[in-house]
């Protein structure tokens, strides 16, 4: 009994831990951010090795570029029922973050172009925060850490149009978290830490542009797609709880997840010289990725990922506009797209068992939450360097309804919500090195 209840603790903890964690695994860049992250049929700075790789040959120089922001999130927790009664708690919190780094190298071989690239990125960002107290409690929570990929790629310019890579992305990292509740009135303290460590994976992700105007040259259109290899992201997993009752409970495990593969399109034009639209299509395939907790102590422990066992589509567009003067250019980018999660909105029907004397549901609803979120961008180039700054805004709500029918309860009901919104600064800053050789 207490080995499956402890299993059944643990197991809730790290879904809770994941659940929060954003899976709309893409690229990185203020430039790619600006334009709605409609980014793989465009993929023309050293961001490509994780966009597209197949784009890295439109890089015309020797190049480094780091990217980095801040995060601002913001969760409005609601609570109603046709009593009258009525709750209402905001949680906010922010941090820095260094997302990107990279170099990237394009070369001749022959009469093609190849381009070899590197970069380290964050991918998964497990940074949250949590307090509140009252006259006679507190509670707070803090988590923080992430999972990062180390990323070597290449690119071959195939045919004048045609251009193929591909980049190898070592997965690694560490997170932490822990909780702290304590009642005053009653002399009562609960902690709780955990911890990952050891992430470990590895994947390859494959793209290829199609560039039309070196067919036609009044037709700029880039067509570009790519897909990322599934594989299992492995971790160390480490609980521990413990209270003024002298309750203690620990647990180890090994955690594996299972990443889907992911495949992308997209396209670009250049209407001009000066303005280019860009439109992306991606599909993570998590309807079936499951997370398996294995304990030499406890046996195993699986569940889906995702809340409903669906995919996730996402759509994104977005523009840039070049404002050119002597000296430098002036880029205008905004964007658009959908904000697919593993969440969902549930509506559940309990119904009274008179022979067990409980509520029993009867009927629950799944519907896949998904947000919304707009960007804009700009930035300055230089002959030498380029500097570029996003803002990114997304919000989606989390909403649960529950209603009771006969017993003693008969005919209440209840509606739950949680409102996240998140707000993201990203800057970035290219390097063209060989500008300072000449």
């Amino acid at each position: 009994m207490w080995k499956k209840l402890l299993c059944i603790i643990t197991a809730a903890a790290v879904q809770l831990s994941f659940g929060a964690l954003d899976w709309n695994i893409t690229g990185s860049g203020a430039r790619a951010a600006g334009m709605g992250n409609a980014f793989i049929g465009l993929a023309d700075d050293a961001t490509a090795i994780n966009w597209n790789p197949g784009g890295l040959t439109a890089l015309e120089h020797f190049e480094a570029s780091v990217v980095g922001g801040a995060v601002l999130d913001k969760e409005v927790y609601t609570f109603s029922d046709n009593n009258g009664w009525n709750y209402e708690d905001e949680i906010t919190y922010s941090h820095a973050n260094l997302s990107f780094l990279s170099m990237a190298y394009p070369m001749k071989v022959g009469e093609k172009k190849l381009v070899l690239a590197a970069s380290f990125q964050k991918q998964l960002d497990f940074f949250s925060e949590d307090s509140w107290e009252n006259d006679t409690e507190n509670y707070e929570y803090n988590s923080e850490g992430g999972v990062y990929t180390a990323n070597i790629g290449a690119a071959y310019q195939v045919l004048p149009y045609l251009s193929i890579g591909t980049t190898a992305n070592l997965w690694t990292g560490s997170s932490n978290s822990d909780e702290v509740y304590v009642d005053n009135d009653y002399s009562y303290e609960y902690t709780s830490y955990d911890e990952f460590s050891s992430f470990k994976g590895f994947n390859v992700t494959i793209g290829t542009i199609f560039d039309y105007s070196a067919i036609k040259e009044n037709i700029p259109l880039k067509i570009g797609a790519v897909v990322k290899t599934p594989f299992n992201l492995k971790a160390d997993y480490y609980f521990e709880e413990n209270n003024t009752y002298d309750e203690y409970w620990d647990y180890n495990s090994e955690v594996t997840i299972e990443m889907p593969f992911m495949f992308g399109i997209g396209a670009s034009y250049r209407f001009g010289d000066f303005f280019t639209l860009s439109v992306d299509f991606e599909k993570r395939n998590y309807a079936k990725s499951k997370v398996i907790e294995e304990s030499e102590r406890d046996g195993s422990y699986e569940y889906y990922l995702s809340d409903n066992e669906k995919d996730v589509a996402q759509f994104r567009m977005g523009m840039e506009y070049l404002v050119v003067t002597d000296n430098l250019v002036i880029p205008l980018r905004a964007g658009i797209f959908n904000y697919p999660t593993l969440w969902s909105n549930i509506d559940t029907d309990y119904e009274y068992n008179s022979s067990s004397g409980e509520y029993e549901p009867v009927l629950y609803t799944y519907e896949q939450l998904t947000g919304y979120g707009f960007s804009l961008g700009s930035g300055v180039i230089f002959e030498s360097f380029a500097l570029d700054i996003s803002y990114n805004f997304v919000t989606y709500t989390n909403e649960s309804n529950e209603t009771y029918s006969g017993g003693l309860f008969d005919g209440y009901t209840t509606e739950t919500a949680w409102e996240n919104s998140k707000s993201a600064l990203n800057l970035s800053a290219i390097l063209y090195l060989d500008s300072f050789t000449k």
